[in-house]
């Protein structure tokens, strides 16, 4: 049908992405900097580590090696259409930023902020861009890009173990009635399931303010006599419990 929503995360990498920002090393992107590159269609993450190793044990029988150092490396291929207008970074815009970088007068080094999420792990580090290629993507519309990068300041290299969220699946509130004369306050409680949920706030509304109005931390003032519904929805799932107030003169 025609005018119906569209939910288009899946065809433009919900699944795999990397993430992107601009600015100097000393000072790590601040979380609304982060933007997806673009649609992804796979990633990857090499430690490439090198190691020296020793045939002169006198311990054992076995050869004993080191890791002297790790050359880290991100790998993306993705997918851009000319008209697209998303929420992301874009791969245009990487290209014009690599570009400008090699012109400027001395010269810059193409160096970006980027964070990458593969399985339990998040790696986050700033990097220079070692690969950056388009290809043909069969149609005068889409084309295929390869990009690539490499640790470019050792000292912002993280690897944090991802915890992953627990979605909310049910609200409940208490008091779940309450009775009281006009110009009384009851203070409600909103009791987010499972215990562990990630994200436990929400909003209060009421159905009727001229009979009972709730505040943003679920205190309710009786205004007139009558009945009102208050209502808590969850930031997470908009899963909703409810109180009903009574008003007596």
């Amino acid at each position: 049908m025609q005018g119906c929503t569209t939910d288009n995360g899946a065809v433009f990498g919900r699944a795999v992405v990397l993430e992107v920002a601009l600015g100097c090393p000393e000072t790590p992107p601040s979380e609304g900097d982060w933007q997806a590159l673009g649609a992804g269609t796979s990633k990857g993450l090499d430690f490439s580590p090198n190691t020296v190793n020793s045939d002169a044990d006198d311990t054992g029988a076995w050869v004993e090696n080191i890791v002297t150092n790790a050359d880290a490396t991100i790998s993306f291929e993705g997918e851009v259409r000319k008209n697209d207008k998303l929420d992301q970074f874009g791969f245009g815009k990487l290209v014009k930023y690599f570009a400008d970088e090699l012109n400027a007068k001395p010269i810059r080094q193409p160096t970006i902020w980027v964070r990458l999420e593969v399985g339990p792990i998040e790696f986050t580090g700033y990097m220079v861009i070692t690969a950056l290629t388009p290809a043909d993507g069969g149609t005068n519309d889409l084309v295929t890009f390869t990009v690539e990068f490499k640790v470019a300041n050792s000292d912002t290299v993280k690897v944090e173990q991802v915890t992953p969220d627990v979605p909310v699946a049910s609200v409940t509130v208490t008091p779940a009635t309450s009775t009281g004369a006009v110009g009384s306050t009851v203070q409600l409680t909103a009791n987010v399931l499972p215990s562990d949920a990630t994200i436990k706030t929400g909003a209060w509304t009421s159905s009727d303010a001229t009979k009972a109005t709730v505040s943003s931390t679920g205190l309710v003032t009786r205004v007139a006599v009558g009945t009102a519904t208050m209502t808590f929805t969850t930031t997470d799932g908009a899963k909703t419990g409810t109180s009903t107030i009574t008003v007596t003169a």
